[in-house]
């Protein structure tokens, strides 16, 4: 069997599994103009003046099957102002609804729930191709008229085998706790690259700052295009919007991920791509195992949540707060090897960190300026002879000055107990995070995170991922 041979099996068994039966997609689609046509009516009865329209994957006919989440929106005259937004929120109330959160990005949204769907009722206003929107959500009007004026029948199943490949590898959503590619993303990569396979082929080869401009808004003239964006991982430039990056939300780590995956993937095609395994709990013996043959040092950082958030807020501040903890080892002198954030959005946040050590030496070498830095040098000598944690010094070595300390703190556990008993926003924990923290915060090393692992199999089966440190698409795979 021949390498593309087997990559073109790959994708039909995968096609076939993502495609929506006709039963499916007729229960997708007479629910989703049901909700906009119930939601016109209430409009009227308001007397708001909007156009109720259904976008997203759905109206794209890019959905995978399986997903039940429908986008609705209410598009309003430029001069609806603030007004407008709330009552377009306030009718999607009234709709038969099992549930609903009021949502606030740039304005409030409704995301509710229904017959097993999962609804967003979203206003935005009025706007022409190339004018300039008053939100965020004002081009996805324009954004389902390119793709479905560009996006040929026969490519609707590239998109789907890109969207699921991308979820197997875990990069897909724009969403802060991914940081991965939109749907809308992955229909332009398909619009630019013509098929699944050529986009992986080019992908492969893609560099840092790697531009595509599908609409040909730049003419290929690239440094027009770094004067307007700046330096980007990624930058697609939006068909409907030439000021605006498409992949601004892909973060360093996830466009390396769809990179590399790109070229296992040709290399060697795998169901494993787009339906790795899942991750097992972990039980006690694999966790003292892990940390034995590693010979590093585990610290989970534990906290319990107080009110309910939505996901985005929430997001936000773990991945402050993970940075802000990561900051404060490496300010102490400990050397972190590897972070990774974990929540199940509903009562716990944690923050895993493997460290080279979980204990330091008693005495750390501060390295001082050369000595021809005539002010830096009075600096150094200043700070450092007089200070009570002095141990020798300062000296001179070479050409700069040297001076050994006493550590503060020597222990990683005993640091973040210290620092962050208070909540730590003078380290820089979210505002929110901190809250929690203030009321509830446990440090645990090592094999003490066994008692976290017991009350959560989100957490163990997250921790089990960590401490194999290789993605599930990647494990397993051979040149």
């Amino acid at each position: 069997m021949s390498e593309s041979e087997s990559f073109e099996e790959v994708c039909r068994e995968v096609l076939a599994r993502v495609t929506p039966a006709k039963e499916e997609r007729d229960e997708v689609i007479c629910f989703s103009l049901r909700m906009a046509e119930l939601l016109e009516e209430e409009l009227r009865r308001r007397g708001v003046e909007g156009r109720v329209e259904v976008h997203g994957s759905v109206a794209k006919d890019t959905w995978l099957s399986g997903e039940r989440d429908i986008d609705i929106f209410v598009v309003l005259p430029r001069s609806a102002g603030d007004r407008g937004l709330r009552e377009v929120v306030e009718a999607a109330k009234e709709l038969p609804l099992e549930r609903w959160v009021e949502v606030y990005a740039e304005h409030p949204y409704l995301r509710a729930w229904a017959e097993g769907f999962t609804v967003e009722f979203v206003p935005c206003f009025e706007m022409e191709e190339g004018g300039e929107p008053l939100s965020a959500a004002d081009r996805t009007p324009l954004h389902t008229r390119f793709v479905n004026e560009h996006l040929r029948p026969e490519q609707r199943g590239e998109v789907r085998l890109l969207k699921k490949f991308m979820l197997g590898i875990g990069a897909y959503g724009a969403e802060m706790r991914v940081g991965g590619f939109s749907g809308y993303l992955c229909e332009l990569l398909i619009i630019a690259y013509g098929s699944f396979k050529s986009l992986l082929e080019h992908a492969s080869r893609w560099r840092r700052g790697e531009v595509i401009d599908p609409a040909g808004h730049y003419g290929g003239r690239r440094w027009e295009v770094e004067a307007v964006f700046g330096e980007h991982p990624l930058i697609v430039v939006d068909p409907v919007d030439r000021r605006r990056n498409v992949a601004s939300a892909v973060r360093k780590d996830k466009l390396a991920t769809f990179i590399m995956a790109s070229r296992l993937m040709l290399r060697r095609p795998s169901l494993r791509f787009f339906y790795p395994p899942e991750p097992k709990p972990l039980s006690e013996r694999e966790l003292r195992e892990a940390l034995s043959r590693s010979g590093t040092g585990l610290l989970v950082v534990r906290t319990r949540m107080g009110e309910p958030i939505v996901p985005e807020v929430l997001w936000g501040q773990v991945l402050k707060t993970e940075a802000a903890i990561k900051k404060l080892l490496e300010s102490e002198g400990f050397r972190v090897l590897r972070s990774s954030p974990w929540s199940d959005e509903e009562r716990e946040v944690a923050f895993v960190f493997e460290l080279e050590s979980l204990r330091l030496p008693a005495a750390e070498v501060r390295v001082g300026p050369p000595v021809w830095m005539f002010e830096d040098t009075l600096r150094f000598i200043s700070k450092h002879l007089p200070s009570e944690r002095r141990v020798r010094g300062p000296w001179i070595e070479g050409e700069r000055l040297m001076a050994a300390l006493r550590r503060e703190f020597r222990d990683a556990k005993e640091l973040l107990e210290h620092r962050l008993g208070d909540g730590g926003r003078d380290v820089g924990v979210g505002r929110i995070i901190a809250g929690w923290m203030r009321e509830f915060l446990e440090v645990l090393v090592d094999e003490e995170a066994w008692s976290l692992c017991q009350e959560s199999e989100g957490f163990s089966k997250a921790l089990s991922e960590f401490l194999k440190g290789v993605p599930p698409w990647m494990e397993g795979w051979s040149p």
